[in-house]
């Protein structure tokens, strides 16, 4: 089955592991390991999920959780895992992560075994990791709920009443061959339970990844509708532009033309009275050249005249 979304599905538990980067220590001291309790019981009270279970270990935490209709293991990890490493860098004047950067998870049936089976595995790590000679004598863990007087109502419910004692026991009579098969288990199986069960969280992920893929049908259309309007939108505005500039440039042609003409014109105009003006003068210059001929002719047939009028009084 493929990776497992982080989606509720209704009775089912979840199993959480979650690690510090490169396999570095989360919790180093007392108050680191309180300061994370804390968080747990403020964001349990502020969502409103169970904690069934819980192992905080030096590199690695397990949580073992039931959600409510409506709220998703995401929403609790990231406000959990993100205020701790607020924390925790701000105390040690650090940066950068603290955590893996996805935490790990299994879907597990709520049967009075698989969460007997379970429990048992989270109160079992430190003992099996050599943290601790006795389950009992490890702090950090839910343990001492289980077989102390405040073991809540809804875990012995779960467990169909079964005593603190018997409960003891059973863990006491549970190899670490065993358990290390178990976790092979839950390496290997994201989901535990029933076929029943199995077929149940198919179908609820089949669910989600139809809505999902029918939202993102409906944004890519969404997005290619906006695109197209934005396309139009940008044609529109690019035909507009070039509108304007083309009736600017006709405009500005055309006033060009017409500064063009009335410069010809004027040009013209100044050549002809030029023309005129030189025609004028030179018609005046022969006229007053003529004239002098004229007169000097007239005043040399006067003396002509003059001559034989002179000759023909001598011959009478």
């Amino acid at each position: 089955m493929a990776k497992i979304p982080r989606i509720y599905i209704e009775g089912a538990l979840y199993y959480v592991t979650s690690r510090g980067d490169n396999e570095k220590e989360i919790f180093k001291d007392n108050e680191d390991y309180q300061k994370y309790l804390e968080l747990l019981k403020k964001y349990r009270e502020q969502y409103g999920f169970k904690l069934l279970a819980f192992v905080l270990m030096p590199t690695h935490l397990h949580l073992l959780i039931e959600l409510r209709q409506g709220l998703t293991l995401s929403d609790i990890m990231h406000d959990l895992n993100a205020n701790y490493t607020k924390y925790f860098n701000g105390k040690r004047q650090r940066k950068g992560h603290l955590f893996q950067e996805r935490y790990k998870m299994n879907l597990v049936e709520k049967t009075p075994y698989l969460l007997l089976y379970m429990t048992a595995y989270m109160h079992l790590n430190p003992k099996i990791l050599g943290l601790v000679a006795e389950v009992k004598d490890y702090t950090y863990s839910s343990f001492g709920q289980y077989i102390g007087k405040g073991m809540p109502q809804e875990i012995k419910e779960a467990l169909e009443n079964l005593g603190q004692k018997e409960y003891a026991e059973y863990l006491n009579g549970i190899s670490k061959e065993e358990m290390g098969a178990f976790s092979k288990d839950l390496t290997k199986k994201p989901i535990l339970g029933s076929g029943e069960f199995m077929e149940k969280v198919q179908s609820e992920i089949d669910t989600q990844q139809q809505a999902t893929e029918a939202t993102q049908a409906k944004a890519c259309g969404t997005r290619s509708n906006r695109k197209l309007v934005l396309a139009g939108s940008i044609t529109i505005l690019i035909l507009g532009i070039f509108s304007i500039y083309l009736y600017a440039t006709t405009k500005e042609v055309k006033e060009n033309l017409k500064k063009e003409l009335v410069h010809k014109e004027i040009e013209l105009s100044t050549k002809l009275n030029q023309d005129r003006e030189f025609i004028k003068k030179d018609l005046d210059e022969k006229y007053r050249a003529d004239l002098v001929s004229y007169q000097a002719m007239t005043k040399r047939l006067e003396i002509e005249k003059d001559k034989v009028k002179k000759l023909e009084n001598k011959v009478k």
